[in-house]
C-alpha cells in the first residue's frame, strides 16, 4: 500500500536526460576532446588537458581502482582543474617541495590557463544541458502518470541541471521548485516545501534540484533567483551550480536544505526509485545506504540502461557500492526512456513497494 508522501521518492541522475539530448559525463569528455582538435578557441588548452587526463588516470591506477576508465569523467576533470587553479593558496602547497615542471609550464602565469580552461568547460555546460527541443524530453511525461496514480505529491530529487522536470508544469499540473514570487522576481524560499504551507494543496510534484539548475542566478544580496532564460546570459563562473567539486555538501541553502530533505525522505520511504543514476556520488550513496540499513523492509529500485541478462550483475554491483545486501536492490531492464514511456509505470512502481508486516495482536 502507498499511503504517505514519502512512501515512494524518486532520484534522477544524468542518465534520465540522455535521450532528451543532454549528454552524460562520458559524452561530455568526448565532446571536449573533439573541441580540442577542431575548435581554434579550445586548441590552446590541448596540452594542459592531456597532461591532466593522464595524471588522473595514473593516480587511479596507483589506487588500483577496478574501473580506471570509469573513474575519469568531466566532473573529475573540472574538480582537478579547480584544485590546480588554487596554486599557492592550496592548503597542501607548503608541503609540496617540487611541483612538476611540465605542469608549471602549462598552467600559465598565475595559473591563468587553468582558470580559462575550467571556465571554458563550465560555459559549455550551459549548451550541453539545453536540448534543441522540449519535445525530446516528452518521455518525462511518465512522471506525470506515476504521480496521477498516487494519492500524494511526488517528491523528485534531481542531480541534473536541466529543465526536463519543470517542463512538465501546466496550468493544472504544478511543479513546485521552491521559488516565491516577489515583485517581478522569483526568489527561493524553503517554506515553499513546508507541509504547513497553505499553498501546497495544488502541488503535484515537489522538485529538489540538489546540484543546482541552469536557470538559477544570485542577486547582489545573495538571494537565489529563478529566471526565464536558461543560463545563456549568466556568466559561466557565476552559475550557482555544484559542478566539478568533490565536496558536494555545500554549507548554504538551497543545497544544505535539499540534502537534509533527501536524508529525511529516504529514512521515511518504503521505496527509493533511482532513474539514470550511476551511483558515483559518495554523499548520495551514503544517505541511501544509511536509509536501507535503517529499515529491513525498505528497498531501492534501479532504472538504468540495463539488458535483462545484466540486471542480476548490476544489482550485485549496486549493492556492493552501497554496502547493503543484494536482496534489497531491484534492477529493472531497459533505459530510463523505456521505463518512463511505460503506460503502466505507476502499476510497476506500486507493485514494487514493500508491504508492511502485519501487526501481531
Amino acid at each position: 500500500m502507498v499511503s504517505r508522501s514519502n512512501d515512494v521518492i524518486v532520484l534522477l541522475g544524468a542518465g534520465a536526460s540522455a535521450k532528451a539530448g543532454i549528454p552524460v559525463s562520458r559524452k561530455m569528455i568526448d565532446d571536449i576532446e573533439e573541441f580540442l582538435r577542431v575548435r581554434l578557441d579550445w586548441q590552446n588548452f590541448a596540452e594542459l588537458y592531456h597532461f591532466v587526463k593522464c595524471s588522473i588516470v595514473y593516480a587511479a591506477s596507483l589506487r588500483r581502482e577496478k574501473d580506471i576508465a570509469g573513474s575519469y569523467n568531466v566532473e573529475t576533470l573540472v574538480h582537478t582543474l579547480t584544485e590546480i587553479e588554487k596554486g599557492q593558496a592550496h592548503p597542501i602547497y607548503p608541503f609540496v617541495s617540487d611541483w612538476k615542471s611540465q605542469l608549471l609550464a602549462l598552467v600559465g602565469p598565475g595559473f591563468q590557463t587553468v582558470s580559462a580552461f575550467r571556465e571554458k568547460i563550465v560555459d559549455q555546460l550551459k549548451a550541453w544541458v539545453q536540448p534543441e527541443s522540449k519535445t525530446k524530453a516528452k518521455y518525462y511525461e511518465g512522471l506525470k502518470r506515476l504521480k496521477n496514480d498516487l494519492n500524494f505529491p511526488l517528491k523528485i530529487f534531481s542531480l541534473n541541471y536541466d529543465m526536463c522536470v519543470e517542463w512538465l508544469a501546466t496550468d493544472d499540473f504544478r511543479v513546485e521548485a521552491g521559488f516565491e514570487p516577489r515583485g517581478e522576481e522569483l526568489v527561493w524560499d524553503w517554506r515553499r516545501f513546508d507541509e504547513a504551507n497553505p499553498n501546497r494543496e495544488d502541488v503535484q510534484i515537489y522538485l529538489y534540484k540538489m546540484h543546482g539548475s541552469i536557470n538559477w542566478k544570485r542577486d547582489e544580496n545573495d538571494n537565489l533567483l529563478a529566471v526565464d532564460y536558461t543560463g545563456s546570459n549568466i556568466a559561466a563562473m557565476k552559475l550557482p551550480i555544484i559542478f566539478g567539486r568533490d565536496f558536494k555538501l555545500e554549507a548554504d541553502d538551497p543545497y544544505l536544505f535539499y540534502a537534509f530533505e533527501f536524508r529525511r525522505s529516504t529514512l521515511e520511504s518504503k521505496l527509493i526509485l533511482t532513474v539514470g543514476y550511476g551511483f558515483g556520488d559518495a554523499h548520495i550513496n551514503k544517505m541511501i545506504s544509511q536509509a536501507i540499513r535503517a529499515n529491513a523492509n525498505r528497498r531501492i529500485v534501479v532504472v538504468g540502461h540495463s539488458k535483462p541478462e545484466e540486471c542480476e550483475a548490476k544489482a550485485k554491483a549496486v549493492a556492493g557500492r552501497l554496502g547493503v545486501d543484494v536482496s534489497r536492490v531491484s534492477v529493472l531492464p531497459g533505459s530510463a526512456e523505456d521505463f518512463l514511456l511505460q503506460a503502466t509505470i505507476a502499476k510497476t512502481v506500486i507493485g514494487l513497494v514493500p508491504q508492511e508486516e502485519p501487526g501481531v495482536f
